[in-house]
């Protein structure tokens, strides 16, 4: 029986490699369109000295880091602080990406843009450049196309000539350039497989995406562009169990991601209804002013009781009521309704206690970087935003109408952007000097398979010893504002 009474440690001696940190001038953070580069990389070490962690930060990443929250400064004004989706409402606009990599700004706009944006790019920071690229079609004409593919919210089905079954469109994006529309597509339910298979050959593939882009340019009337992807699907678990020992359950006089309790902390490992893990998200206020907290709605199963994932301990329960299929969120409701308005940090089985408060939230950029946090298999930092306001599939056959995609690069430590059981995890972008969390949205889906690198193993990943781990490069979230504004939730902040 855990204690009640007994205080949540908020930090610890020991720091994290995903959550490590210099003391070194903090740029005040902007408001809601801002982003900041996470710590950590491939190069980055904890050298324990006389018993303490002495950070070790690359000192690029500290450079990217400053670069990119002064870029998404001016990101948010260009775009007047409106949503990803929402940015449709200037008129012209197309995408804007930061690049806090080469400090700059690429802002893709049909026409020329107005005198607004005009004096902003006037008066860059110092040392910051931005172009403006001709774009074909505006936000606001990639959305009218989208649309004509959607039926009810969902996307119709294709029918091409001399094909049985009908075609389903897995995701629908605009372009980052504004050339058209990306749609990807499946021919079947995709298997519940760690490795799905086309079961097409490439030729006959080729001919096929051909086939699926002719047809949507002719229903949208704008170019397209088709490729295959199967939707993102869980992997089985072993039909043998596998032989290895079941996790320990760990000291309950320490509070870890796997065996939390009131004041309840975002990222942590639940066990949901049906026995799966999944990640807890974000601590929020529902529209009644109640504590809850947020996981996928695809983790659900069916409504009933969610456990710590090691300690078996209760949390809370679902019953439908707080729960959206298009956000693929699902708000537990809590007998002890505290909230920390933290975010547990580093590894999925660290064994003592670390994690972040939550500052507040923001929009998101194609080029931030972002940290997913997920209690399978850990934070995984320097993920970058390839597309934002994609219309996806995944698990659950739900469609998502708006997500963003990130992929891990050459700075994410371990070179995945997350591990299969990561569902619900909260996404967030590092904010005052590596020491809290801004929230940017909430993992819905996995995107392109990979092999686990060496640290992502049956013994580290937190649900090994019943399934093999399976990872990705890839993510799909519903940003934060969307899920805030739909569900009419406020975040808890710590």
């Amino acid at each position: 029986m855990k204690d009640p009474g007994r205080s949540r440690r908020r930090a610890s001696t020991a720091i994290p490699v995903a959550a490590l940190a210099l003391s070194l001038p903090f740029i005040t953070s902007p408001s809601a369109g801002a982003s900041v580069q996470p710590p950590g990389g491939a190069v980055a070490k904890a050298a324990v000295v006389a018993g303490e962690a002495r950070p070790v930060t690359d000192p690029r990443l500290i450079a990217i880091e400053k670069k990119q929250e002064v870029l998404d400064k001016v990101a948010g004004q260009i775009t007047e602080g409106l949503s990803e989706s929402d940015r449709a409402r200037i008129p012209g606009f197309t995408e804007i990406e930061v690049d806090p990599d080469h400090n700059g700004l690429r802002l893709h706009w049909k026409g020329s843009p107005p005198q607004r944006v005009q004096r902003i790019l006037a008066h860059l920071p110092k040392g910051v450049t931005a172009s403006v690229l001709p774009a074909r079609y505006s936000k606001a004409d990639l959305h009218a196309a989208r649309n004509k593919l959607l039926r009810g919210g969902k996307p119709v089905m294709l029918r091409v000539a001399g094909v049985s079954t009908p075609i389903r469109i897995t995701s629908i994006g605009p372009a980052v350039d504004g050339s058209g529309l990306a749609i990807t597509y499946a021919d079947a339910l995709g298997p519940g497989t760690a490795t799905p298979r086309d079961p097409l050959a490439p030729a006959v593939r080729k001919d096929r995406s051909r086939e699926v882009k002719a047809l949507t340019g002719r229903l949208t009337g704008i170019n397209t562009t088709a490729s295959y992807k199967a939707p993102p699907a869980e992997a089985a678990t072993p039909a043998a169990p596998v032989s290895r020992p079941a996790a320990a359950h760990p000291n309950a006089s320490e509070i870890t991601r796997q065996t939390d309790f009131a004041p309840w902390t975002g990222g942590s490992a639940l066990k949901n209804p049906t026995g799966g893990i999944c990640s807890s998200g974000f601590g929020i206020k529902n529209e009644k002013g109640q504590n809850m907290l947020t996981t996928a709605a695809h983790c659900n199963g069916n409504d009933g009781l969610w456990r710590t994932y090691a300690g078996g301990d209760a949390v809370g329960s679902s019953d439908g009521l707080e729960v959206s299929t298009a956000d693929d969120v699902q708000g537990i409701d809590l007998p002890k309704p505290q909230l920390s308005g933290y975010l547990y940090d580093g590894a999925a089985k660290l064994t003592y206690d670390y994690s972040k408060p939550v500052t507040g939230w923001g929009h998101n950029n194609v080029g931030d970087y972002v940290c997913e946090d997920g209690a399978n298999g850990g934070v995984h930092c320097n993920i970058k935003i390839a597309k934002t306001d994609i219309g996806t599939s995944g698990v659950g056959g739900w469609w998502r109408p708006i997500t963003d995609l990130a992929y891990a690069t050459s700075l994410t430590p371990d070179g995945i952007a997350g591990v299969n059981g990561d569902s619900g995890a909260p996404v967030f972008a590092g904010v005052n000097n590596y020491t809290a969390d801004e929230a940017r949205g909430t993992l819905t889906a996995f995107d392109t398979t990979v092999t686990c690198p060496a640290d992502e193993t049956a013994t580290t990943v937190a649900d090994g010893h019943v399934r093999t781990p399976w990872c990705f490069l890839g993510l799909y979230y519903v940003p934060i504002y969307q899920t805030l504004h739909d569900m009419n939730w406020t975040l808890v902040t710590g």
